[in-house]
This record gives structure tokens, sequence and C-alpha cells, in this order.
């Protein structure tokens, strides 16, 4: 048996008090299956965001001035540094389709812009360790995603590593290429990032929607969990 932990670090919680983290850990699916009912979703949750009135003013909306507020707070200024979901919504709002790139992105793409938070995925054979949410030291390896140059996180910024690279930089920014899911991905660990007012409940079902799409439209078998100031570290057994 293969284990794993994913803990929130203490600062995480001085930074964030109210931040709470749904996983979604994926085994043996088919990421070649399902593009099309996968690309369907996601152009359905497009539509509804761009008819959404509560978002004329994305910057405004509660849920997306939430992540600014929290990028500011260690030192990313929001202007050039945003959130996926900001990311995401903004190419949404005007008008643009979102590549589906393969059935699990956009999947996770598709609940991120469904329920406002950010989401995130990495291919799980090619994590190393435990995962960690905590502050960067400024010494780690971390190759964005599409790149080849090396961009380390500046000290004090908020990352997501395992135990030997940065997998996400900025909380919630941009993720990497050492561990990005492909089309040949058969395992893979989800991130359901939430912060108030987003509430444990819509994370909790973010999260769970996320797990029962992928195991409907992709197949293999899925498993979810939550954690938060509560419960900072849970330790899960894969089967192989």
């Amino acid at each position: 048996m293969r284990r794993f932990a994913d803990q929130i670090h203490p600062e995480i919680f001085t930074l964030e008090p109210g931040y709470c983290w749904g996983k979604v850990v994926c085994q043996r699916f088919d990421n070649r299956r399902g593009l099309e009912e996968a690309t369907m979703l996601l152009r359905e949750v497009e539509a509804r965001l761009r008819d959404d009135p509560a978002l004329l003013d994305l910057v405004a909306h509660p849920k997306i001035a939430a992540w600014r507020q929290t990028f500011s707070r260690f030192g990313a200024r929001p202007s050039k540094f945003q959130s996926s979901v900001e990311a995401l919504a903004r190419r949404a709002r005007r008008g643009d389709a979102l590549p589906p790139i393969n059935p699990l992105v956009a999947l996770y793409n598709a609940v991120s812009l469904r329920f406002l938070v950010p989401v995130g995925g990495d291919d799980l054979d090619l994590v190393s360790g435990d995962l960690h949410l905590r502050l960067a030291r400024g010494d780690e390896s971390f190759i964005p995603l599409g790149a080849e140059a090396d961009e380390p996180p500046e000290p004090g910024e908020v990352v997501y590593t395992d135990d030997a690279k940065v997998l996400c930089r900025r909380w919630s920014w941009r993720q990497g290429e050492a561990s990005k899911i492909s089309a040949a991905t058969t395992n893979a660990v989800l991130n359901v990032h939430g912060l108030p007012p987003a509430t444990p409940e819509e994370v909790a079902r973010a999260t769970e929607t996320l797990g029962e799409l992928a195991r409907r439209i992709c197949g293999g078998q899925t498993r979810w969990y939550f954690l938060d100031a509560a419960t900072p570290r849970i330790e899960t057994e894969l089967a192989v």
C-alpha cells in the first residue's frame, strides 16, 4: 500500500483562519474517456456565468474579492497575480471558450466556475511523498506549466508542495509542469480551495460534485475528504 498525508501548516490559519481544503483522489481512471461530455458541462457553466448579473463587476464579487485580499496579505499584487478562479471567470465573461485540455481538467474547471472557488489537480504518480500547504522558504524548485526554466517562489508566499518540489505557486495562481495532468494520467489528486464567504458546506458540495463527476465520466475509483483548522492533516491509503 502507498500512503501519503495532506497537511495545512499552522501559518496558513494565521493568515486565513477560515480556510478549508477539499480533496478528491481519483485512481485507475481513463482520462481519454468522456471528453465530449466534460466539455459540454464546461460550456454550460461558462454560459451561466456570462449571464450572471452578480458577476458584472467581477472583482467586487465577494468570493473573488476574498482571494484578492488574501493574495495582498502575502505580497502578491492582485493586479498582477490572480487566483485561478478569477482568471477562469475573466476569460469566460469575455466570451472565451476555455480549452478542455482533457476530461479531468475540463471537469475541475467546470466545478471551479460553478462554485466560484479555485480548483486544481496533479498527477498522483508524479507526486513525491506528502502534500503540504505552507509558506515558501524561497529555495524550492518550481517550473511553471508549459515552461522549462525554474522559477522558485518568493519567501513567504503560500505554496502547495510535495516533499520534493512546489506543485502550485501563490496558493491557487499557477500550477507546475512537473505534476501536470495529461491524457495519460490514471491517478490524480484534486484540490478545492475555500475562503469565506465560501462556506465549508459549499466547499464540501463542490468537492463531492467533482468526485462524483470524475467517477461517472472518467471511471475508476474516487474518494474525497475535507481539511480545515479542526482537521489540518489527513493520511490517505491508496489501493495499488
